[in-house]
């Protein structure tokens, strides 16, 4: 029998030679055309006897709906060749036709039937996607036409109809051949049968329209497209590929559909929109309802497909969790049951309650005959009798090997078999091997822990002797090595021990405690004694395990068993496994752990002796700049720097510990007075201050320290707890400071945090009252307007300073909200007053903005709200910004900033002069009004290098067309040195103290919009 290959090849070459014989010898042709029909038909045939299917009926019918094909063009080719007829219409060929495709329709379902298992819906749903969209143009171009052309009988409009819609049908069942959830590989006999069958439709559609306009003629290229037919599915049929069509192959449920398939898919439902577009630009539109009742179709299709997908999702995220759960169980077990429950259980999860399963886990010699290398759906009569039995009459199993996928060939240690419903085993299949995979391995790990265990608990003494490790000698009365195991060649450098003393092997420092130990065994009696000795070996010392036994009265022993263990390599882990313990991993020095214990044992020597424990907290200052800038390899070098400079400042009885980050701490004992103590956190402080050398390169950190001692403290937790309390208060001073801890800390943190509550609950509530201080003309004594001043009345506790809450809400991060707050009451409160009074020039409201408040996102549309309420005229907002919001150069600053002038508000510069005074800030921004800082104003009368310092002010703003605005004016001296320098505007208590809206309401009314100076200054 020829192989395959040399079939394909010599069948090709027959249609070749034949196509060419038929272009080229026209009286040939009706001959020749049957030739190349029956010889696809063989080919067929031959592939099905040649390749041995599972299933050979499928093909039998293709081949003979082939065999009719081919029966129908011979006669067509026949009349009109050899009886100069015309073929009437319908003839005997077009029954033959005809009669072709529920063959082929009938062969591709025995295909499809046999190839995918189960209920595969996201497939169906592909195909019928692609089928409607590839029916559209058929139906548009082809059926609808003959449906109008005139003159066709019944019969003839019907069967013109029917050779479309046939080459349709065909098509549908190959993609749904072609269009698995989750393809197994390329399949080339499917392959060739979509382009025989793609090719069919083509040139039928092309038949059929040049029946329409009559312009058909056999002989010429167009006959071609059949020949391709006729070849492709005859290849098919030869292609070794063929036989998988009929093989079983579960398909797996896949998410999403391959990228090729949704390329296909979106092509198929654009196919409706184009032929839409294509008809309306037509003046006469055809087929407006079949490509609208297509389109609804395609939609409905495509819908049902996304469910389809959500379905699968859901589903995948359940397995994966039983699979969480079964890894989790697995990992645990330590007995074979535990597996099988394990196992049991996450089947159970997988299938769900209402599927009617069994569940087997099958040992290592039923597995190695049973279990392939991949998992494999079966029938369940097909397995050995007794396993069927176990199966409670299920019809299918899927029989899972314990091996990972990426494993290599080998002993199979068992197998997962679960039986149940064909269809949800091939849903899970995958799942199900990764659960047998992961349950494999479970049994190799308890068989591994059970061999363990016997080989740790077994007492045969040919395997204690021979195969252990340890060393057994078997020694005389006066110590004297009758036996020696092979093993004590490892321990001793030598196997041959006999007649040697053993004190004499071990080293000298032990050698006086074994030789006691030896002797107490004799006289103490029949007990076993434990001891740790070090022996002599050529290469060195070698420490064992030593185990004495009394053996004496045995026949076969008669003498004393010594078993050594060398443990030098166990101690040695044991060390190292102790300094990770208790010692940090980058710097070596002792961790949180080792550091707390440290200090409890201090603290009961401090106690027991009358000595003084302090314990140092560190931060460093500038770390994470370093990281920033140097990266991280160069921040754990200066760690490893500050951790040696550290150990050397320090005293042999301290300890210096690294507690995570860039935090240590320093454990100073036998310490006579806290200001030991203190002496030390300076001395840290300028020890950690000098240049670090990392990599080339100066760096200079440095340290804030706090201080704790045990007078305050009752234990290690404590102490740690308020050496950390004291380091936060050393930080809140500054870089470079020490503090040490006072109960008044303790007391102020927990203040704090009360602090911090109620500040909370008030800017809920809103339990917050607005003062407003004048801004008054210095000249003409005339109120312009008024600085919001926020206040937190709080009838029944102490007051809290304005200073103070304000830092507390920009710390916790309630300054937005305040602030949102402030503006929208000042802004009321303010056009209620300018309603009221309607002075002759309504006075404006200055509003503090914090920094937080103004990077805010929906800060200019805040601002934009307040300026709508009614009655407030225009231009009467200025908001107060401080000089850090204007000293960064930011794009979003100046864009908030044109936003707000565009709405009208004024931007004066609060404090002006306490921050970084920059004359860039006043070029670059929007600025309108500074606000000369108090600080500035108090010494004026009585310096007169702070009066040139304010001139100097004033002058610049002049200059830059800005107002200038001194505050705390307290004194009619400083007024008038401000009226002299230029400065127009003040405010402080000289003209008035922060005010109720009501105060300031008759404020205006008084005297027009004058404010007298208060009497007394």
């Amino acid at each position: 029998m020829l192989p395959t290959q040399r079939v394909m090849t010599a069948y090709t070459a027959l249609v070749a030679a034949a196509t060419v014989v038929y272009m080229a010898v026209p009286s040939a042709l009706a001959p020749v055309w049957a030739v190349i029909g029956l010889a696809g038909v063989a080919a067929m045939l031959a592939g099905v006897r040649l390749n041995r299917p599972a299933h050979r009926w499928p093909w039998w019918v293709l081949a003979a709906g082939l065999l009719t094909f081919v029966g129908g063009d011979t006669y067509y080719n026949v009349m009109e060749a050899y009886f100069h007829a015309s073929n009437p219409f319908p003839s005997p060929a077009d029954a033959s036709y005809l009669v072709t495709y529920p063959l082929f329709a009938i062969g591709l379902s025995g295909l499809v039937r046999y190839r995918w298992e189960g209920h595969d819906l996201p497939s169906l749903l592909d195909a019928l996607i692609l089928t409607a969209g590839l029916a559209l143009p058929v139906w548009v171009f082809l059926v609808q036409p003959l449906t109008e052309i005139g003159g066709l009988t019944w019969e003839q409009r019907g069967i013109s109809i029917a050779y479309p819609l046939g080459d349709v049908l065909v098509l549908a069942l190959l993609a749904r051949l072609l269009t698995p959830s989750a393809g197994t590989g390329r399949n080339r006999s499917v392959a060739l049968l979509v382009v025989g069958t793609l090719t069919l439709l083509c040139f039928d559609i092309a038949y059929g329209i040049m029946q329409l306009h009559d312009v058909w003629r056999t002989g010429t290229l167009v006959d071609s497209g059949w020949i391709v037919f006729y070849t492709a599915w005859g290849l098919a049929a030869l292609h070794p590929d063929m036989v998988r069509l009929t093989g079983s192959a579960a398909p797996r449920e896949s998410l999403l559909p391959p990228p090729r398939r949704v390329l296909v898919l979106a092509f198929a439902t654009f196919i409706a929109p184009t032929i839409l577009l294509l008809e309306g630009l037509k003046e006469q539109p055809h087929g407006i309802p079949v490509i609208a009742a297509f389109s609804g179709t395609l939609f409905l299709l495509v819908i049902l497909r996304l469910a389809g997908m959500v379905v699968a999702h859901r589903r995948a995220v359940a397995r994966e969790s039983a699979l969480r759960a079964a890894g989790a169980s697995l990992v645990s077990a330590v007995r074979q049951e535990e597996v099988v429950r394990s196992c049991e259980a996450a089947v159970d999860r997988l299938l769900g309650p209402a599927v009617r399963h069994r569940t087997l886990l099958l040992p290592a010699e039923p597995a190695s005959a049973l279990a392939p290398r991949h998992a494999e759906l079966v029938a369940a009569d097909t397995l050995e009798p007794e396993i069927t039995a176990r199966l409670d009459g299920l019809s299918a199993a899927l029989v899972c090997p314990m091996v990972p996928p990426d494993r290599p060939v080998g002993a199979i240690p068992g197998v997962l078999l679960v039986a149940g419903p064909a269809g949800r085993l091939a849903e899970t299949r995958s799942s199900l091997e990764i659960l047998a995979s992961h349950a494999g391995l479970a049994k190799e790990r308890v068989v591994l822990r059970q061999e363990i265990i016997r080989r740790e608990s077994e007492a045969y003494f040919r395997t204690l002797v021979r195969n252990t490790s340890d060393v057994i000698l078997i020694l005389e009365d006066d110590d004297t090595i009758r036996y020696a195991s092979p093993s004590a060649a490892s321990v001793f450098g030598a196997s041959d021990l006999a007649g040697q003393a053993l004190p004499d092997l071990v080293d000298p420092r032990d050698r006086e405690r074994a030789a006691r130990q030896l002797t107490a065994v004799r006289e103490l009696g029949p007990r076993a004694t434990h001891d740790h000795w070090w022996v002599r070996h050529p290469e060195g010392r070698v420490e064992v395990e030593v185990r004495c036994s009394d053996f004496r009265d045995e026949r076969t022993v008669a003498g004393l068993v010594v078993t050594l263990r060398d443990v030098t390599e166990q101690r040695r882990l044991e060390h190292e496994l102790t300094e990770r313990a208790f010692h940090d991993s980058l710097t070596g020095l002792p961790n949180r752990t080792l550091l707390l214990e440290r200090i409890e044992r201090a603290l009961l020597r401090g106690r027991r002796e009358s000595s003084l424990t302090c314990l140092l907290f560190i931060d460093l200052d500038d770390f994470k700049l370093v990281n920033d800038t140097l990266g991280h390899s160069a921040g754990d070098h200066l760690l490893q720097d500050v951790g040696d400079r550290l150990s050397r400042t320090l005293r042999r009885t301290d300890t210096a510990a690294r507690l995570g980050g860039d935090e240590f701490a320093v454990l100073m004992e036998d310490a006579r007075e806290p200001l030991d103590a203190e002496l030390l956190a300076a001395q840290v402080i300028q020890t950690l201050s000098r240049p670090f050398g990392l990599g080339g390169e100066s760096v200079t950190v440095s340290a804030s320290v706090g201080v704790a001692t045990a007078r305050d403290s009752t234990d290690a937790d404590e102490l740690l707890g308020h050496a950390d309390l004291a380091l936060y208060a050393a930080k809140s001073a500054g870089k470079r400071q020490w503090r040490r801890f006072r109960p008044l800390l303790h007391t102020r943190m927990i203040e704090k945090h009360d602090l911090q509550s109620s500040l909370a609950r008030a800017v809920a509530e809103k339990e917050f009252a607005l003062r407003y201080q004048p801004v008054v003309d210095i000249t003409a004594g005339e109120v312009v307007g008024f600085e919001a001043l926020v206040r937190w009345p709080r009838p029944e506790h102490r007051p809290v300073s304005p200073e103070q809450f304000i830092a507390l809400a920009e710390e916790t991060g309630h300054i937005a909200a305040l602030g949102s707050w402030v503006l929208e009451n000042a802004v009321q409160d303010i056009a209620g007053l300018q309603r009221l009074h309607a002075p002759a020039r309504a006075p404006y409201v200055s509003v503090n903005v914090s920094a937080r408040q103004f990077r805010d996102g929906g800060f200019v549309e805040e601002v934009g709200r307040a300026l709508r309420t009614p009655g407030l005229a225009r231009g009467s907002l200025q908001l107060e910004l401080t000089e850090t919001v204007l000293l960064r150069r930011d794009a979003q600053i100046q864009a908030v900033l044109r936003s707000l002038k565009e709405l009208g508000v004024h931007i004066a510069v609060d404090d002006f002069g306490t921050g970084f005074s920059s004359l860039r800030y006043l070029r670059d921004f929007p600025v309108d009004v500074l606000k000369i800082d108090k600080s500035y104003i108090d010494d004026i009368p009585h310096d007169a290098r702070q009066v040139a310092l304010v001139e100097g002010i004033v002058r610049i703003a002049q200059t830059l067309g800005l107002k200038v605005i001194a505050e705390g004016i307290e004194d009619r001296a400083q007024r008038d040195l401000l009226a002299s320098m230029g400065c127009r505007f003040g405010q402080g208590f000289l003209f008035a103290r922060p005010m109720t809206v009501e105060q300031s309401g008759r404020a205006l009314r008084r005297d027009g919009t004058r404010l007298a100076p208060r009497s007394g200054g």
